[in-house]
């Protein structure tokens, strides 16, 4: 029996874990809403607005650039004396636990994320630990995700973006066995699809993409491969659907139904356990006009032209019902009216990234 035939034997409709005294008294538990990818530093998040609009937790990008180790450590600080603010409703969450915990301190909570594996430094891994050691300490100061490449090749192995796919670097498969011991989540979203495969296998437990679409219904390379989905699913892992419509559908509009037919792909394909989202967008939303978002990529289209995941526009960037701080229950709504159960809604919307966040964290 693998890790996804066992995942839908115990857990059945349940799906939600930390749950706590509520679940212990035999009442049903409000479900988690948890975009598994946002964008947002330390102080351009209002957690009270975002509760409001019905979401518990986010998983926040830091938002550096460059993305090397100096901004990362500073990014990190800048995170933790925001949370230590008084009157500060925002939770750093570092194992599965802290969900609940912030939820009843009625605050947001917070997941730590980088999309870049470039923050431990310039590989040196074959006469020194120094890269491993950056990862533990940014571990220690509340980092639980990291990708291992954005679009191009960095020490840990080959993005998307690459002509040539070289796959998991050495750096990489020590930075997947170290963060497993640590306790965090590797995120393979913009990864190669050598790179995404080799780490999924060699992780001990369960791997993450965060937020991607399936290259079934999109050819685009920044998209995954059932391969790819069917591995994540075998090791009991996440598959987060995002916004980007441009990588979605090659229609000239695009709305939440979009991501619900993405999001039916990774359910036939690797089960509902595996299913959920994550926006890749601003944790406020961005509610400006898709003509306004098509022309701020101008320049990024033009430099990157022929490359894969600079395919021509179709008149909007993400989908446009979902642009707002709302947007996980805008989600569970479409994903009702496709005719997904309670059950079933709740572990997309939060419940399956909340169970494999706590899964992975369990030793932290």
């Amino acid at each position: 029996m693998n890790r996804r035939e066992l995942l839908a034997g115990s857990l059945g409709g349940a799906a939600l874990v930390g749950l706590g005294p509520v679940q212990a008294q035999g009442r049903t538990p409000r479900r988690f809403m948890v975009d598994a990818l946002a964008i947002g530093g330390a102080g351009s998040v209002d957690g009270p607005e975002v509760l409001a609009a019905g979401m518990d937790a986010l998983v926040l990008d830091m938002t550096i650039f460059p993305r090397a180790q100096g901004e990362a450590t500073a990014a990190l600080s800048a995170w933790n004396a925001r949370v230590a603010e008084d009157g500060a409703a925002l939770s750093l969450i570092r194992k599965g636990a802290d969900f609940q915990a912030a939820r009843d301190a009625g605050k947001l909570g917070v997941v730590i994320a980088c999309q870049d594996a470039s923050i431990l430094g310039p590989s040196v891994i074959s006469y020194s630990d120094r890269n491993l050691e950056a990862l533990r300490a940014m571990h220690a100061a509340g980092l639980r995700i990291l990708q291992l490449t954005h679009n191009e090749r960095t020490g840990a192995g080959d993005g998307f973006m690459e002509p040539q796919d070289g796959g998991l670097s050495l750096l990489g498969a020590r930075v997947v066995e170290e963060m497993g011991r640590l306790g965090g989540l590797i995120d393979l979203s913009h990864c190669s699809e050598r790179t995404t495969i080799e780490a999924i296998r060699l992780s001990a437990g369960p791997i993450a993409v965060t937020h991607a679409g399936c290259r079934a219904l999109h050819p685009s390379l920044r998209n995954k491969t059932d391969e790819a989905i069917r591995a994540l699913a075998d090791k009991g892992g996440f598959f987060g659907v995002f916004m980007m419509s441009r990588w979605l559908t090659d229609r000239d509009t695009s709305s939440v139904e979009d991501v619900v037919d993405h999001i039916d792909h990774v359910v036939k394909i690797g089960g509902v356990e595996v299913a959920g989202f994550g926006s890749d967008q601003p944790a406020m939303g961005d509610p400006s006009p898709q003509a306004a978002k098509v022309a701020r990529l101008a320049d990024y289209q033009a430099r990157n032209l022929g490359r894969a995941g600079a395919e021509p526009l179709h008149g909007h960037v993400t989908c446009a019902d979902m642009d707002g701080p709302d947007r996980m229950t805008v989600l569970a709504g479409a994903l009702a009216r496709r005719g997904y159960g309670a059950s079933d809604v709740d572990k997309i919307v939060g419940g399956n990234f909340v169970r494999v966040f706590s899964d992975a964290t369990a030793g932290s």
